[in-house]
Parts: C-alpha cells; structure tokens; sequence
C-alpha cells in the first residue's frame, strides 16, 4: 500500500482550537460523532487488524488495538504509536510508522471504519498538522555517523562503537525496518558454529560461487573481503544478541542446495528480533541511534573530504552532523518506484521493502563516488498478479507455485524447465525475462483432486529427509521448521476455494478443454497448440526434448477440466548503486577513495554481476560483513588510526 501523504485540509493560521479537528470554523462545525465506543477493522501487511474507538460528540477520545496480526515486533511499536498520534493530532492523517506502512495503515483505516459507524466521514479526519520544529536546527558532532539502521547499518554501527569512536546512527524508519528484519540468514565461512560441527573451511566455494554467478564481474577482492570475515562475523553478532543456527542447505524449499556444503545460518529468534538486540548493544556500549532522522545531503570540505550529513527529523528539525567519518547504509532503491521502473521497466514492480528510496546511493553520487551495480535487481521466487494477492486464499498460489508445473508465457510459449521454482534467484530472474514479467501455471483437475486426497506430497517430497534430523530457523520473522513442512505436505488440503476465488479475481482461469483455456487465458492460439502438443508429447514419452525436466516432474494433463493460474516475477530489493574497494569505502570514477567515506549493504556495488546469487544467505552476508568491515575502518579513519 502507499503512504498517505497527500492531505486533505491543512491549517491555514498558527492558531489551534482544543478538542476539535480543522482547520477553520466551517471546519469545526463539520466534525461531528454519534458519541459512543465503536469497533473496525481493516487488513494489514499479515492480515486482520480490528480496532476499537472511542468518540465523543465532537472529538476522538481513545484508540485502541484490540487484535492485530502483524509480526511481534512491528505490531508493539504500530499499536503503541499509531493511536496516540491519531488522538494527539485528532486526524487521521498522521505521519505513520514509517517501516511499519501496511500495518499503520490499517490501523487508520480501521479507526475510519469506526468513524463511519459514528456517522463521520473520514475523509474529513485526514488533516495534516504542521511539523512543530519546522525551521529549528540543531549542530552536533560525532567521530563516526551511520545513515540507515538495516543490517548493515546496525553492524557498522556496532563496529565503530566496539572501535572505540563516538556514534551515531540515524534512520529515517520509526522502527527497525530494511531485508535484514525479513531474512532469514547470512552465509559464513569459519565460525564457530560450523568448527563445532566439522564444518571445512569454505573460502574457495564461496568465492567460486560469487565469481560464477557474477558471471566474473564480481570485484574478486571485495569477494573475498566478506568471506574471510564471514565467520568471525557471525561469532560477533552471537555475542551481541543476533542468536543463529547452523542449518542444512535446502531446508528452505529449494532442493538443489541439498547437496551444497553447510554455509549457511539462520535466525532463531527472527531478524526483527536479532536487530533490535544488536542496537540495544550499541546503547549499552555508548552508540546514539535516532529514529524518524532522514539523512539528506553529505557534507564535503575543500579538500573533497566528507565531514558529516546533513538530516531532517520528523517534526521537522534540521541535523547539522559534524563528523570525521560517514557510513551509508540505506537498503537501496527497491522502494523509489521511479527508479526501478528507470531501471528494470515497469514489470519489476516494487520491492519488499518500501521505505528504501535509494537515499544515500544518490547522496554518495552527489558527492563524486562512482556507480556499481545499480542495474541489479534482487529477482526472488514468485509472486501472485497484485489481484490475487488481494485474495483470501492467496497463500495457494505460493503453495502450488512452488512445484514444478508446466509454465507458459503471457502468449502462450513454453520458456523453461520448470525445476527452476526450486532455485528462488533462477525462477525470479526467468520470470523477469517474459513479456509482462508473467507466466500462467498449467495444471487439470486430476491434480486437485491428488492434493486434495494425499497432500503436496504427491507432486514431490521435498521435506522427508529432514523427518529423523528435524531443522528449524526463522524467516519473515516466522518459523521454518521441517517438522511442520513435512505435516503440511503430508496433509490433504483442498484448492477449491482458492480456485473459486481465483477464477472471480482472474488470478485463475478455468477452461474444460486447452483450446478454452488459452481463449479465456487471452494467449495465442497457434503458439499455445504448439506448445501443449510438444508438452503432452514429452508426457506420454516421459522425456522432455525441449528443456530436459526431469520425467517426474511431468504431470500427467491427459483430461480436463485444465487451470492456469497467474504468476509474477518478484523484487525483494536492489543490489548495488555505489562503487566501493575491498575495504567497503566509496570510489570516485578513478577508483580512488573518497576520504571519510563508506558504502555497505545493499547500497554497495561490485559483487555481483546482473543477478542474486545462487547460494543461501548472501544479501544478508554481505550486509552484515560489508557492515562492520566499514564501521572498523571508518572508525580508524576518525581516530587517526
């Protein structure tokens, strides 16, 4: 959802009226409430949020959040804050917590639900307030300032302070936001985790790894850099709170790493969690954070060196940050729709994450670092069309997306072999190479009707080796246990509801014979029969000749009725935007480092070519090691070390 931003009536004089919402005296008379305590709901990021709400004849009274399901984390700071700023500001055109818009948003739209109950319209109640400390500034003065609080932020941070400088993080959030709180775990190579299992040293696989993947474009120094401190890093971030596992390969759903070496550690206790633990470090040890901050511009002397950054609070007071170094963290761009669409073409859509504008990329590009990396784009896995995630059941099309069906493009082609859904970066990067970013998913009725009879588990065990060695991490700040992967592919379950949703939504279309399914689909006819009868061949002769899918992978689509289901490439966020060394500081277009300044996480090229990796854990690997190798060397650069 967007952030309302646009509002509705502003105050037109400094002078204010108690207990009334406006911003004139028509204004006043308009704001009416059949008194009473009233409760809505409205549906968040994670489902339902229902909200009671109290009303006197002319003012709201109390807000309170009755059920919410949001994550743990995120739903404590939206019910804490959203209801006094809906009270304190009597509107609801509140700034929102920012990293937290779906669940804020329901939040207002519930508190509007009780409005209407009240006979008020809440479009009356979206007033914008003006920012209190609009036009003050404030100096300050830091040895190491950190823009952006993710991963990678919060490690540099954590760096520089166990570094023995003074720091300050800023983050334009409420909260903690960014991939790091989604992920589920980082890469390492050497930790303590891995030593106490027999875990080999895995330098030279990881470093194959992202040189191949890069397609050799990969900076092979900065590659290295992350690896050989990948597993002192994790051992780091244990002792400061970010409590991890060692878990198997492929445990996530994508069978190919079954087979790759144990590199992988997960979240136990969830990103949002792991964050919040090792910003709690950074205060106990002396750090600053500040939330609600935007960093907006670097300051640069004479002498082309960066002396600190200029940022803007939420009530609008001016930062003047002296500093001897800067570290930018800002998540990259996957949230500046403008900028992805520059880049990627509409198709993209946006990513995960919505408050990562590509704030700091352009700050370091104002200040002469050069460019790295900013066409690459996080391609991850599948999504449904925006129609479908609408839906009450759209979680089946994850459940069925995540078998290997026969897919075909918006005009009716077959363009892959389909085993790629179980290499999330791959099917991403496919997806994204189709007209519309789309294909449909072929499947018929007999298929239903196995799931609905054995479970998942009849298209392929993809759990079942894990049932005597259960596993578990966290992702999305929920489980991933094999114990109840393996009970739900093992469970009958019944797609006809979402099925009979789908088809009202056009997630799903429904056809008794190809010939119907690809009219109602809207693809081409020729290339559609083509398609089905190369398909159907390699079905009866158990051998796919066109993209080699394993036969078992060739369900049988003998009989009708046939369903084609809808599905998107998905952005979880962008890769690069600054060029920057092995020691994680920004370069200008001569690769000389721009002196008091560094680059880390998701806003730093060079590892990658133009595509995710193809091993567990590497966005938050580099995050967390590009993090905290910048907070040491930017905090000996303000020492004079």
């Amino acid at each position: 959802m967007s952030l309302r931003k646009k509002a509705i009536c502003f105050f037109v004089c400094m002078m204010t009226i108690t207990t009334t919402i406006g911003c004139s005296s028509e204004t006043k008379s308009e704001i009416k409430f059949k008194a009473g305590t009233y409760t809505g709901t409205a549906i968040g990021h994670s489902g339902p949020v229902k909200v009671e709400t109290k009303f006197s004849d002319n003012k709201i009274e109390s807000v309170k959040v009755l059920e919410s399901s949001e994550t743990a984390g995120i739903k404590n700071a939206v019910n804490e804050k959203m209801p006094k700023k809906i009270v304190n500001d009597q509107s609801l055109e509140v700034d929102i917590v920012s990293g937290a818009t779906s669940a804020s948003e329901a939040v207002l739209n519930a508190v509007g639900d009780c409005a209407k109950q009240a006979g008020m319209d809440p479009e009356k109640l979206k007033i914008k307030k003006p920012k209190p400390n609009a036009g003050k500034t404030e100096n300050m003065s830091v040895d190491v300032v950190v823009v952006g609080a993710g991963a990678s932020g919060t490690s540099a941070a954590l760096a520089a302070v166990d570094s023995g400088s003074n720091v300050l993080m800023i983050e334009k959030t409420s909260i903690p936001a960014g991939a790091g709180t989604m992920a589920g775990g980082m890469f390492s190579n050497g930790s303590s985790l891995q030593k106490s299992a027999g875990v080999p040293d895995l330098s030279e696989w990881l470093y194959k790894k992202y040189m191949e993947n890069s397609n050799n474009r990969a900076n092979g120094n900065l590659v290295r850099a992350i690896i050989d401190k990948s597993g002192s890093t994790v051992d780091w971030l244990i002792k400061n709170g970010c409590n991890l596992t060692l878990v198997d390969p492929g445990i996530g759903g994508q069978p190919p790493h079954i087979n790759d070496p144990k590199e992988f550690v997960g979240y136990t206790d969830g990103g949002y969690k792991a964050i919040t633990n090792l910003q709690e470090s950074i205060k106990k040890k002396g750090g600053k954070i500040l939330f609600d901050t935007t960093g907006e511009q670097l300051i640069k002397n004479k002498q082309g060196e960066i002396t600190g950054v200029i940022a803007e609070q939420i009530d609008g007071k001016k930062l003047n940050i002296s500093a001897k170094s800067v570290v930018i963290a800002t998540g990259g761009y996957g949230g500046n729709a403008e900028m992805i669409k520059k880049n990627f073409g509409e198709k993209a859509g946006s990513g995960a994450i919505n408050s990562v504008k590509g704030d700091g990329i352009k700050m370091a590009w104002k200040a002469g670092a050069a460019e790295s990396g900013n066409y690459v784009g996080q391609f991850f896995f599948i999504n449904a069309a925006p129609e479908g995630q609408k839906m009450k059941t759209a979680g089946d099309v994850w459940r069925l997306g995540s078998y290997p069906f026969l897919w075909v493009n918006r005009d009716g082609k077959r363009f892959c072999n389909e085993e790629s859904i179980y290499e999330y970066a791959a099917a991403g990067n496919i997806l994204y190479e189709q007209p519309d970013g789309m294909a449909w998913v072929i499947f018929n009725q007999d298929t239903v009707d196995l799931i609905k009879q054995k479970g998942t588990i009849a298209l392929d065990d993809i759990y079942g080796r894990w049932k005597n060695n259960p596993q578990k991490y966290m992702e999305f700040n929920a489980p991933v246990d094999t114990v109840e992967l393996n009970n739900s592919q093992e469970t009958p379950y019944d797609l006809t509801p979402f099925l009979e949703e789908g088809i009202k939504t056009g997630e799903v279309v429904k056809g008794s014979t190809f010939e119907e399914l690809g009219q109602k689909s809207k693809m081409d006819k020729q290339t559609f029969d083509i398609t089905m009868k190369k398909y159907t061949e390699s079905i009866a002769n158990r051998k796919d000749n066109q993209f080699f899918k394993d036969p078992k992978y060739l369900y049988n689509l003998d009989k009708g009725p046939y369903y084609a289901m809808k599905i998107t490439t998905r952005l979880l966020g962008t890769l690069g935007g600054v060029k920057v060394d092995e020691n994680i500081q920004a370069v200008d277009i001569k690769d000389k480092p721009i002196p008091g300044l560094w680059v880390a996480g998701a806003d730093a090229g060079g590892a990658y070519g133009n595509s995710y990796v193809m091993f567990e854990g590497g966005t938050l690997g580099y995050a967390y090691n590009t993090g905290r190798i910048a907070g040491e060397n930017a905090a000996k650069h303000a020492l004079g070390k």
